[in-house]
């Protein structure tokens, strides 16, 4: 198993252990969020494809593009769709802050926990990228950790909590005590739905456009 194949797993067991015990799974919810009808879905900074895989996999008639820098995560990505015969997928090795894509040409763009191990001048570049490809009446969706108030759950979360700490300091504790709703809004956009779910919340941001 190479450790992109290890990491698979690794997202996996975090779907397992974290994000799928009783209560909102992100990635339903992520799922509900999205109609089954001619779109287009960018799955920005996809890793290995999961949240990508399981879109394409339930809304056959939306497009939905991967993108991420890595081609050793991607060909990871690839070799998952080619398992399950999609053929609603394009997988494309481009850094996000810098596409090269269109303006505009995407309704749907998801970013599922990244931006949390980002520093603010890469959170900046990502989101600009992530308003100019956005169409304007198009959904910015973000899953990203949110902080824990019950008791159980900061105990379960504090692996976690610890891990991403050491292994992004300086930033990612400021990132998850942020107001993001106040965060997003410098960047460009409104808040039109916010959900908690497992340890994290999905929010659905619509762009800000001047009047």
């Amino acid at each position: 198993m190479n450790i992109y194949s290890f990491l698979s797993v690794g997202y996996d067991l975090l779907d397992r252990i974290w994000l799928s015990e009783k209560g909102n799974d992100p990635r339903r919810v992520i799922e509900s969020i999205l109609p089954n009808e001619k779109c287009k879905v960018l799955d920005m900074c996809c890793g290995t494809f999961t949240n990508g895989l399981s879109i394409a996999r339930k809304n056959p008639n939306n497009l939905v593009v991967g993108l991420d820098r890595s081609k050793p995560m991607l060909f990871e990505g690839k070799r998952k769709v080619i398992k399950e015969g999609l053929k609603n997928v394009r997988l494309l090795s481009r850094d996000a802050t810098d596409t090269g894509l269109k303006d505009e040409s995407f309704d749907y763009i998801i970013i599922g926990l990244v931006l949390h191990e980002c520093d603010p001048d890469l959170i900046n570049r990502i989101l600009k990228e992530a308003f100019r490809l956005l169409k304007k009446d198009g959904s910015l969706i973000i899953l990203e950790w949110e902080k824990q108030k019950n008791i159980r759950k900061i105990v379960k979360y504090a692996p976690l909590y610890f891990a991403e700490v050491m292994c992004n300091p300086g930033y990612f504790t400021k990132f998850y005590k942020a107001d993001k709703k106040k965060l997003f809004k410098k960047y460009g956009f409104e808040t039109d739905l916010s959900i908690s779910c497992n340890y994290t919340v999905v929010m659905k941001l619509k762009k800000r456009l001047e009047a």
